[in-house]
């Protein structure tokens, strides 16, 4: 046998020191990437980073009103699976098909059966791990449902599933992927006989952070949109149509607005379509009970829901657009320093069709149709719109009666007598909308007005059979003003004839004003209103004053003009009411100008005249605990700010991902922050909490139910206390733009005022138990297609009525503490750094009090901490002092200054929350290492020992093979 050469010494010494360099080389980018995104890491385990000295256990300034998180969790439970009942929208009862009452035996069809949608993806995740499944709580209820069908779903289904979107997905691949009826075995479709009840058939649909929905699918599924049927789900609907069940019914797990006109096409049979949303943790029991009759679904749709989903004047510029130089505008930058900063810009969105979103346009349109105004062409609203806003069925029968209207100087008072005629006991939504004259003014200054809004809503009690409630609903008068960007530049109150009514929705509303002012069907009206149910109030002189000043004294002005479209492109129009035919919008191809370019690129104003370097350092004596109660604008907060120093300030402004850092100069520990639009949710940067994840917002607003929403969030709160969070980065208060928004889930409807109610009873609620909530995306991110820096167009009257107004309700009626900016750019100012948003309109106008905090800041260098401080953003979410470019300015007054009063900011809101639990005046802070920096340096420790035995073998083996071989000569 041949010995084996041995290696020589370069060979072997080469190739294993290699090993160890790259090993050492991976070990020192390794600790680099950990300590740079230290924060996160620290979230995720759960770790602190300081020590709590002379702590007192009773300084408890929030207390939870549970004994222990088994407690808190059972309630949290009760309040998923009430919160999911109370929104359940019942769209469909043939001939009483629903409730299916006791002992059925059922069969569930399609893969989503087995593959609900119990919230959105990113941050609207919910962990599914002890959620039931559709089969179980059928089960739970007494039914008995087709196993052999279950279990053929289920074993099918790693071939067939949903294709969800995701936030960590460059482009996501949307398919329904429904199990072909040519798969089904002659064994499935024998067991239908044996569970032929009812069918009961899920039809899903995904939305998601980061991508909005397909409106092109493949042509294997039909070539559809995402919200339309695919050919497989066709094909199992007349499956089901043809196998001789007694019922079917359709669950629609979907919180976006789909195309339903199959829910009448004969050929599918289906007796009876529940409107379920997303069910969180454990909504989902209520379906079943609600299916079996042990529920009377009492929710209200919260959008529009039209035949077509693309008729929308809204779709018409919606998605990926991008100017026709947008190469030009990818990598603008700018140098302040030496720090570049990149301002990427090349897409834009133009929210060309004004105030008309949802209802407001499809209700609007009719009437003009109807009265034969505004040039409305041949629109027919019956095959237009399929369920108006604010619609829902329920398993009894209701009157109104008694319409009263009275004006009480600021407010107005509207009563209905809500009657319980059917034979069991439900819930009823009584609805208040109003109509604005539209007036010559108007349409000499460009001020649009909706036929119909919101302005006022209440549900009813539980209502016995035969059983009367008086329901009163104050209306404010400020509900009435419209913004005159053009004219008086402020809000008004129109002169003439404003219309009061009350209806079951919407257009039934409207109706009922049509009757008021004498048109009938023979005007093409869909049915007779009742004029009964509507009233008249005058307003007799054009009033540009009233609300011209805000609750704080700041004079209400234009703020927005940069953001609309005509700033850069004069020749483009909005929708206008006075011409639908003729501005019904198009959508735009832009090329941006140097003007817009510029402004694209241009970077904050650093100069220092006029300010003055504040005091940093110093040795007051004060701690944060001190400021406990204190207001906002107490002479004591200068002495505390003044010991900071510009390191703290800068740490403090510049890392605020999930968290508030330490200030360990004025002994604040810092905040725990956490994701999730319904409920706090862990599943993006774990830490071990465990808190309920709650129905999706937009399930919430369904229930029409503002009390019940405040003692929901009263429960996210007590999650907070007993998790340790203390900031929660919801509710979300975009706008449903369109049925194609992917985060649509989280945001509460296409309807801003009803949006801002239940906004701000959430916020309200939440912050009873001293955890303040970061409302968001501030502002008009109300799509997710190149979200990070789209440059997002609209006039002041629609940015104000439709997308300020949720923000502006959980401010000055919820006492929001907290606000997060948006990716998007408002006009051309990315919003965290725009000044106007900020200060002048959220501080100045509506008196918010407390911090804002950027979205997540990764990548996208145009995300500036630089710019967001000046524009009054007090702190970025961001995990990577990579991130910071703030420190180059330690010596420009103005800068510290902004960051000193970001500071304040967010200090403010700390130390008036429940974060300081366990904190006095004497506590003091200092730093530790978090527990993993030290597993991180054992296990370098290991390493580099490692390598050091490693080199030492290298050298001993190199030297024996050196002197063996001088042996042998």
């Amino acid at each position: 046998m041949q010995k084996r050469k041995k290696w020589s010494n370069k060979l072997f010494a080469g190739l294993w020191g290699a090993v160890l360099a790259i090993v050492l080389v991976a070990l020192i980018i390794a600790n680099a990437v950990a300590l740079n995104y230290a924060t996160i890491i620290t979230t995720y385990f759960g770790h602190t980073t300081s020590k709590v000295e002379n702590g007192n256990d009773s300084a408890i300034y929030y207390e939870s009103d549970y004994a222990s998180d088994e407690d808190l969790y059972q309630a949290g439970l009760e309040m998923c699976e009430t919160v999911e009942g109370e929104g359940l929208v019942l769209l469909k009862n043939e001939d009483d098909a629903l409730p299916l009452g006791e002992g059925m035996k059922v069969s569930l069809f399609s893969e989503s059966s087995v593959d609900l949608i119990y919230g959105g993806t990113g941050s609207g995740s919910v962990d599914t791990s002890t959620a039931k499944d559709l089969k179980t709580v059928f089960e739970d209820v007494g039914y008995e449902v087709n196993g052999t069908l279950w279990d053929f779903y289920k074993g099918n289904h790693e071939t067939y599933s949903r294709s969800n979107p995701s936030i960590f997905a460059s482009q996501n691949n949307f398919a329904i992927n429904e199990c072909p009826v040519s798969e089904y075995t002659q064994e499935v479709k024998d067991s239908f006989a044996q569970y032929s009840d009812a069918a009961i058939v899920v039809i899903a649909r995904s939305g998601g952070e980061g991508d909005d929905l397909s409106r092109q699918l493949d042509e294997s599924e039909g070539g559809g949109t995402y919200l339309e049927l695919t050919t497989q789900e066709k094909e199992m609907l007349e499956m089901v149509a043809g196998a001789g069940f007694g019922k079917i019914v359709v669950l629609i797990n979907s919180c976006n607005a789909m195309e339903l006109g199959f829910l009448d096409q004969a050929e599918y049979g289906i007796d009876a379509c529940i409107w379920m949303g997303a069910a969180g943790q454990n909504g989902l029991s209520a379906v079943a009970a609600a299916v079996k009759g042990d529920i009377n679904p009492s929710g209200h749709l919260v959008d529009t829901y039209a035949y077509d989903s693309l008729s929308s004047p809204a779709m018409q510029n919606f998605g990926g657009l991008e100017y026709t130089n947008g190469s030009e505008l990818d990598n603008l930058s700018e140098s302040y320093f030496g720090v570049m900063t990149q301002y990427t810009g090349k897409n834009y969105v133009v929210y060309q069709e004004g105030i008309y979103v949802g209802y407001r346009y499809y209700e609007t349109r009719y009437e003009d149709a109807v009265m034969g105004t505004g040039n409305a062409g041949d629109y027919d609203y019956a095959s237009t719109v399929q369920f108006p806003f604010g619609y829902g069925m329920s398993y009894t029968t209701f009157e109104h009666s008694n319409f009263t209207f009275t004006p009480n100087g600021d407010t107005f008072t509207v009563t209905v007598d809500v009657t319980n005629t059917g034979s069991v006991a439900g819930k009823d939504v009584v609805q208040i909308y109003f109509q604005s004259p539209y007036t010559d003014y108007d349409k000499a200054n460009g001020i649009e007005k909706a036929s119909v809004e919101l302005c006022g809503f209440a549900k009813t009690g539980e209502l016995a059979p035969g059983e009367t409630e008086t329901v009163t609903v104050e209306v404010d008068k400020e509900e009435l003003r419209t913004y005159d960007a053009d004219g008086a530049k402020t809000y008004i109150l129109d002169t003439g004839d404003y219309y009061f009514a009350e209806g079951d929705n919407a257009h039934e509303a409207l109706n009922n004003i049509l009757a008021a002012k004498g048109y009938t069907t023979a005007d093409g009206m869909t049915a007779n209103g009742d004029a009964d149910k509507a009233a008249k109030w005058t307003q007799s002189t054009l009033d540009t004053t009233t609300y011209s000043v805000s609750d704080t004294g700041v004079a209400i002005t234009n703020q927005f003009d940069s953001a609309d479209i005509q700033h850069y492109y004069p020749d483009i129009t909005y929708l206008t009411r006075s011409d639908w035919e003729g501005t019904f919008p198009q959508t735009l191809e832009l090329t941006a100008t140097e003007e817009l370019k510029a402004d694209l690129a241009a970077g904050p104003d650093t100069s220092e005249e006029g300010y003055t370097m504040p005091t940093m350092g110093a040795d007051n004596g004060l701690t944060a605990a001190m400021l406990i109660g204190k207001d906002h604008d107490d002479p004591m907060w200068d002495d505390l700010l003044d010991q900071m120093t510009a390191d703290e300030m800068i740490t403090l402004v510049s890392l605020g991902g999930y968290r508030t850092t330490q200030v360990n100069s004025i002994s604040y520990l810092g905040t725990t922050d956490q994701d999730g639009p319904a409920g706090i949710s862990a599943t993006l940067v774990g830490g071990g909490t465990k808190c309920m994840a709650y129905p999706a917002e937009v399930v919430m607003a369904a229930t029409w139910n503002v009390s019940l929403i405040n003692e929901l969030g009263v429960l996210i709160g007590e999650d907070g206390l007993h998790s340790g969070v203390t900031g929660w980065y919801a509710p979300a208060m975009n706008t449903h733009r369109t049925p194609y928004t992917g985060r649509n889930f989280e945001y509460f409807s296409e309807d801003g005022f009803l949006a801002g109610q239940m906004g701000a009873a959430e916020v309200q609620g939440v912050q009873s138990k001293g955890i303040f909530c970061y409302i968001k995306h501030f502002a008009l991110n109300d799509q997710e297609t190149n979200r990070k820096g789209v440059a997002t167009f609209s006039n002041e009257q629609a940015i104000r009525e439709i997308y300020l107004t949720p923000f502006e309700n959980s401010v000055r009626s919820g006492g929001a503490k907290a606000v997060m900016t948006s990716h998007n750019r408002i006009g051309a100012t990315w919003a965290a750094g725009c000044s106007a948003l900020n200060n002048n309109v959220l501080r100045d106008e509506w008196g918010f009090t407390g911090h804002i905090v950027t979205d997540y800041v990764g990548t996208p260098v145009y995300q500036s901490a630089l710019q967001a401080v000046l524009a009054g953003n007090d702190m970025m979410l961001s995990t990577s002092a990579a991130n910071e470019n703030i420190s180059p300015y330690k010596n420009n007054a103005h800068v510290m200054t902004a960051v000193r009063e970001a500071c304040h900011n967010i200090l403010y809101t700390g130390v008036n929350s429940a974060a300081m639990n366990g904190v006095d005046e004497n506590t003091r802070i200092v730093s530790v290492l978090p527990l993993w920096q030290t597993w991180l340096i054992a296990f370098d420790c290991v390493v580099a020992a490692l390598i050091l035995v490693g080199v030492v073998c290298i050298v001993r083996r190199c030297r024996k093979n050196t002197a063996a071989q001088t042996g042998k000569q």
